[in-house]
């Protein structure tokens, strides 16, 4: 636990160099402090883990554009026009900076007093038998995406809406009267199928099962290949692989698992670049020769969306004027009509997202009715509480995370499911508000009811092929 303690030295330290503008200081103390954080974690759940996952990517949006302005990187991709300091220590970093901190007291108060390897209990029964329930509900999961899926691309036009861009195409999803959100059902087919796969004995042929599960999520495979959506994918990706090994704890990082991530941290940024309409891809050598200084840019997490929290806060901060009203908690009440359509409740309240949207990017209006900004967690914490919010609401919040952790790895399959599946929530928590985060618990419990219901219905001799 010496770690967790010094890491809070080092957390008040940062906190004392940004009260008095001492970017340096504060840079490095804060640093200092967050990687004791992730060593804590790494060691206590193993990078196998939602919690360690998250502190990763808690690092990634809140440090990216602090440390690029440290070493005067340029991060000034089409954000220079928005906020003229963007590459500099200004006010509005300070303030994002401050914000970051208290958040990070508050995740290492957690730490502290709930986080060791005694109470991040891991089941000792392992895989015992093979789930073969798992895999009929991922292949229903799976079959329930597709179609679902399809059914809202006949209804937008097909190919025609396809071909004119994601944000299009999403936008007209999410516009259609009684639109069938299907990601939830992919997500929750991979974290099934995954637990099933770990669980096979090595003597029993794989390919079949693979090939079966396959086939059930093809549609929506090749909408996201389609679209360029690399963000699902690698959501399924990440929930395979942590269901894959639930029941382990990995807490050493492997030369193989830094390039394998390094590569696909690569792959997903081509992927960025592919979905611009400009782009056009000819061969691997003449591709980067053509592209290879955006390619180049864009491995510096800054000039992705993992700057677009910091943009989006510091704009915030730097318009907001002296007299702001504070919201005192009216955003995260927006949950009770996030479920009723305009079409049903044509006097619906506007998102904080959109009503942020339309304020400060109002161009991102034109490119679809579900073309956001890559909010921030620690703005809408600020906008409800000033420098309180963002203390309390990661208090609460990774003491959930924690609680989850806690319950993983004990053959509980709705139990299981929930810490799987809560990936992709904490997944997009740093650039989310509150409503987007509710709104997916509370979906993703319901389409897990309905993958259950749905298989108890349809014949097991269907779904599934003998049993060995």
């Amino acid at each position: 636990m010496i770690q967790i303690f010094t890491a809070l030295v080092f957390c008040v330290l940062s906190l004392f160099a940004i009260v008095f503008e001492w970017f340096e200081a504060a840079l490095f103390s804060s640093l200092l402090s967050y990687f004791l954080l992730v060593y804590r974690t790494l060691k206590t759940t193993g990078l196998n883990s939602v919690l360690f996952l998250f502190i990763i990517l808690f690092g990634l949006y809140g440090y990216s554009v602090p440390v690029s302005v440290f070493f005067e990187l340029d991060i000034g991709w089409h954000r220079v026009a928005k906020i003229a300091t963007w590459q500099e220590a200004d006010a509005s970093l300070f303030s994002y900076l401050l914000s970051n901190q208290l958040a990070l007291f508050a995740i290492l108060l957690v730490f502290l007093f709930f986080v060791n390897r005694k109470t991040m209990h891991i089941s000792k029964t392992g895989n015992a038998t093979t789930k073969f329930t798992y895999y009929r509900f991922a292949v229903v999961a799976g079959i329930i995406s597709s179609l679902s899926e399809l059914l809202n691309f006949v209804r937008v036009g097909g190919w025609d809406t396809l071909l004119i861009g994601k944000a299009h195409y999403q936008g007209a999803v999410n516009d259609l009267v009684l639109n069938i959100p299907y990601e939830g059902f992919f997500y929750i087919s991979a974290a099934l199928f995954s637990q099933f796969f770990g669980s096979l004995d090595l003597k029993i042929r794989h390919t079949g099962y693979l090939i079966n599960y396959l086939l059930s999520i093809s549609f929506v495979l090749f909408i996201f290949l389609a679209i360029g959506e690399r963000g699902s994918l690698l959501v399924a990706i990440v929930i395979f692989g942590l269901g894959f090994t639930i029941n382990q704890r990995i807490t050493s990082v492997k030369p193989l698992y830094a390039i394998a991530l390094a590569l696909l941290y690569m792959a997903f940024n081509v992927l960025t670049l592919l979905r611009e309409k400009e782009v056009e891809y000819n061969g691997i050598k003449d591709f980067y020769v053509t592209y290879g200084k955006r390619l180049n840019k864009l491995m510096n997490p800054a000039n992705t969306e993992f700057g677009s929290p910091a943009l989006n806060y510091r704009i915030f901060i730097k318009r907001k004027g002296g007299d702001y009203d504070y919201k005192y908690g009216y955003t995260y009440t927006e949950l009770f009509w996030a479920f009723v359509p305009t079409y049903v409740y044509a006097s619906k309240p506007k998102s904080i997202i959109y009503e942020f949207r339309d304020t400060y990017f109002a161009e991102r209006k034109e490119q679809g009715s579900t073309s956001g900004t890559g909010f921030s967690s620690l703005m809408e914490a600020y906008m409800n509480f000033g420098y309180f919010g963002p203390f309390i609401v990661y208090l609460l919040t990774i003491f959930t995370l924690v609680y989850l952790e806690n319950k993983k790895g004990r053959d509980r399959l709705l139990v299981n499911l929930l810490y799987l599946v809560s990936f992709n929530i904490f997944l997009i928590y740093s650039r989310s508000a509150s409503q987007y985060i509710l709104y997916n618990v509370v979906l993703y419990g319901v389409q897990i009811i309905i993958v259950v219901v749905a298989s108890k219905i349809i014949p097991k001799k269907i779904l599934m092929p003998r049993e060995p």
